[in-house]
């Protein structure tokens, strides 16, 4: 093998991880994020989930909770009668409204 050839493993990582790695932290930083305790963790989740029930349409909800269960956009899609994209951009408003709430 040649000093400039290298070899790469592949590695399945959960989908979650993907979306979430570009806003982590070193794992060498000390900060407050990494202090989070078992309480807050569940007051973040218990957040969470009234926001999903309470601040998304009809249509966010059922979607997003199709793709948190594991289905691809496609299955979705097929589920409720509409087109791919329409279930990508329902998730990604969903998301983005998520994301504007639980960050205030």
């Amino acid at each position: 093998m040649n000093a400039k050839e290298f070899e790469f493993a592949e590695v399945l990582v959960d989908k979650l991880f993907l979306e979430s790695f570009a806003n982590e932290q070193s794992p060498y930083y000390e900060g407050d994020a990494h202090n989070l305790s078992a309480v807050n963790l569940e007051q973040f989740r218990g957040k969470l989930k009234w926001h999903i029930n309470h601040s998304l349409s009809k249509r966010q909800k059922q979607v997003l909770k199709h793709y948190l269960s594991g289905k691809t956009e496609r299955q979705i899609a097929k589920d409720l009668g509409i087109t791919q994209q329409v279930v990508n951009i329902y998730k990604h408003r969903a998301i983005k409204k998520l994301h504007k709430v639980l960050t205030k």
